[in-house]
């Protein structure tokens, strides 16, 4: 133990005599550490915000979307899209269906005075803001029976959305915009939302009209793209996939299960889609990552090679004064081991500082909330991974030490 101590010593003061090697010797272990723990926060933190905006949906919840048939040997089929025939129908015949929000979106060129800009439509019903948790309106009115009904030209306007096509002092409720040279009254603004990842159009740069709208006056069909289907309360979803299949294969007039041209999403396949995602992203950035951790370690290893060549006289005297072939070895093993561990932990600090910057950046970019996460696993990750690499690459300089011939070491120049 006291042999140890006196090895940290004599480690501290060769790293503080040498501060300026020693600090540029640190950059390459900071580097790739600060590199592997910002990936893997950044990583970890949009895993946090998918789980969240998935578990805001709940467990009663399916989605359903159009698929193109294909059988083996056979050229894929035509996709085609839901009608609103369709969904009244699921909704009559099937018990566990409690509502069916069905989806549709549509790109449109809006002017409002000088300012011109693409944007997209969402179709919206008098029960749409109930029955979805996420969204709440900031001011205004919501779409109305009437509004549905009479395909009237009205909307409620996102809220990033109302930033970049309204004045920051102006109330866009009331104002007139054109959409594709058609004009509608913005009745209504939503808060903004941060249920970024939820797997739909973002509510937040959209306009939402009538649904009748959107399909007769600007896609000119009753098409729908999607479909989500709430279930009733304590309805399996196998039972409900199999009685909306049902009446959906009898509509579309698919005999085979294998020629189904609809296809089920739950949230469990969300999570585990995004989980795979998140994992595929830290593994290939990791790798990159881990990369200049190596490289790193080789600096590591010449600068003690360097720093065995400088002290040769100091190692022979010190062997000639009693000190034996383990202590000279564990003198500068612990030297390597102190310089990584300590590139470790700046290293862990700059990384996760630098996540917590880039979030920042994103979360404009994106419109999200995206706060780092650093697993504590990953913690001793990066604190066993520094001493494994002062270890590794701290050996060789090490045994070349304490192999050193006294008298000869003594005598060098």
């Amino acid at each position: 133990m006291l042999s140890l101590l006196i090895s940290l010593r004599i480690a501290l003061v060769a790293l503080l005599l040498n501060k300026v090697r020693s600090s540029l010797t640190l950059l390459g272990i900071v580097i790739g550490v600060g590199a592997v723990i910002a990936i893997v926060s950044l990583g970890e933190g949009l895993r946090a915000e998918f789980e969240k905006s998935i578990n805001e949906l709940g467990t009663n919840v399916l989605f359903m979307t159009p698929k193109a048939p294909k059988r083996p040997g056979q050229a894929q089929g035509r996709m085609r899209l839901f009608k609103m025939d369709d969904l009244e129908a699921v909704e009559a015949n099937c018990p566990t269906i409690d509502y069916i929000l069905p989806g549709i979106v549509a790109n449109v060129n809006a002017k409002y005075g000088n300012k011109t800009i693409n944007a997209q439509v969402m179709g919206g019903y008098p029960e749409w803001l109930d029955q979805t948790p996420t969204e709440s309106l900031e001011s205004g009115r919501w779409i109305n029976k009437v509004d549905l009904n009479g395909r009237s030209r009205v909307a409620v306007i996102g809220d990033d959305l109302a930033d970049d096509l309204f004045e920051k002092w102006e109330n866009p409720v009331g104002k007139r915009v054109k959409l594709n040279g058609v004009s509608y009254e913005i009745v209504g603004k939503l808060e903004h939302s941060s249920n970024t990842f939820a797997g739909g159009p973002d509510t937040n740069v959209s306009f939402m009209i009538p649904i009748s709208t959107v399909q007769h006056r600007i896609l000119g069909s009753e098409d729908v793209y999607w479909v989500t289907l709430n279930l009733v309360e304590g309805a399996k979803l196998d039972k409900a996939k199999e009685e909306v299949a049902q009446v959906m294969r009898q509509r579309r007039r698919v005999r085979n299960v294998a020629d189904d041209d609809f296809q089920f999403i739950s949230p469990d396949d969300f999570a585990e889609m995004t989980d795979q995602f998140v994992n595929v992203l830290i593994g290939i950035f990791g790798s990159i990552a881990f990369i200049s951790l190596l490289v790193g370690g080789v600096g590591i290893m010449n600068i003690m090679l360097v720093s065995v060549t400088e002290r040769t006289r100091e190692i022979g005297l010190r062997m000639a004064v009693g000190a034996g072939r383990p202590t000279v070895l564990m003198q500068f093993m612990v030297e390597a081991i102190m310089l990584t561990l300590t590139g470790g932990v700046i290293g862990l600090l700059m990384g996760y500082l630098g996540a917590f910057g880039l979030s920042k950046v994103l979360e404009q970019a994106m419109n999200a909330t995206w706060n780092p996460i650093i697993p504590m696993v990953w913690v001793g990750y990066a604190v066993g991974v520094s001493v494994l690499i002062g270890v590794i690459f701290g050996t060789y300089p090490a045994m070349k030490a304490s192999h050193l011939d006294p008298v000869e070491a003594m005598r060098y120049e």
